[in-house]
């Protein structure tokens, strides 16, 4: 999407469950019309994108329960805060805004070596942002990238080969773990948007094959097989996986999304119930990260 693309972003407030998964299960480009380009949860509100102006009114009448709240006129890089225009590089891996057509070749190209901070030995990910956020740019999956580094180096003799991301965001992070040797991943996120973004990006890489995404609660993947769990969620849902015993039987976990307060309560409750050896954290003035290595039990 052009960087001065204007969308029509509609803000919904959905006022009782039957609304809210009305959004979940309806056609709802036979309702606001082909200009809708998708649509994002956050709690009990939805944000509809457009790519031009719709009438809302066929959507509200058709599910009671729905408040429009207010329209919002953005441009696409007002949106995603200019995050897709900078090449994010952790190592010999590098993460790189694709805005061409088709498919990019494996080795870098010609829009890999436009950008000047370009310097990563392996092939890079190519991430397409769309209308979801999880280019590679935030503090949390800066260090996220940083501690998959870690663990797939060439000094751990026995590197894992299993992840499951849960809130995966664009997919930025499983798409990491498979270009630094992994061999298959699992992404979950409660975003439409995420979710179809994270899929378009694995074809993008041409890994569709040793990975899936799926739209889906994270408490919902909880006991998906893989030794590495990353999660950069809010508090509340690392909670409900705690709940879930997701976090046991792995052999590392990547827990991100907190701030400082909220990691040291989370790590209170972690050394209550698992066995874990902190091999790195990585903390600024608002966001807290963790690596975690576990017994596997």
């Amino acid at each position: 999407m052009r960087p001065d693309t204007l969308l029509s972003i509609y803000e919904l407030r959905a006022t009782t469950a039957a609304a809210r998964g009305f959004l979940d299960r309806s056609d709802l480009k036979s309702l606001v019309g082909p200009q809708l380009e998708g649509f994002h949860w956050e709690e009990d509100f939805a944000f509809l994108f457009c790519s031009a102006p719709a009438d809302m009114d066929p959507l509200m009448a058709a599910a009671p329960g729905l408040e429009l709240r207010m329209e919002h006129l953005l441009r696409y890089d007002e949106w995603q805060d200019g995050a897709g225009a900078r090449p994010v590089v952790a190592g010999p891996l590098s993460v790189l805004p694709w805005e061409g057509e088709g498919l990019p070749d494996d080795l870098p190209g010609e829009g890999a070596r436009s950008f000047e901070n370009y310097q990563g030995s392996l092939p890079p990910v190519w991430i397409d942002p769309g209308l979801a956020f999880g280019y590679g740019g935030h503090p949390t999956t800066r260090a996220c990238l940083g501690f998959l580094l870690r663990i797939m180096s060439p000094r751990n003799r026995n590197p894992p080969k299993t992840f499951l991301d849960l809130g995966c965001g664009t997919g930025v992070l499983a798409l990491a773990a498979l270009r630094l040797g992994g061999e298959r991943a699992l992404g979950v996120d409660y975003s439409h948007l995420a979710a179809e973004c994270a899929v378009r990006n694995a074809r993008l890489n041409r890994m569709e094959s040793r990975c899936s995404f799926e739209y889906g609660q994270a408490a919902a993947r909880a006991g998906s097989p893989a030794e590495v769990l990353m999660a950069n969620v809010p508090l509340a849902v690392h909670y409900e996986l705690l709940d879930r015993k997701a976090y046991s039987g792995r052999r590392y976990l990547i827990l991100s999304g907190l701030l400082p307060r909220e990691a040291e309560e989370l790590k209170c409750r972690l050394e209550r119930e698992l066995a874990f050896r902190e091999l790195d954290n990585h903390r600024d003035e608002r966001w807290s990260s963790w690596l975690l290595e576990t017994d596997g039990r």
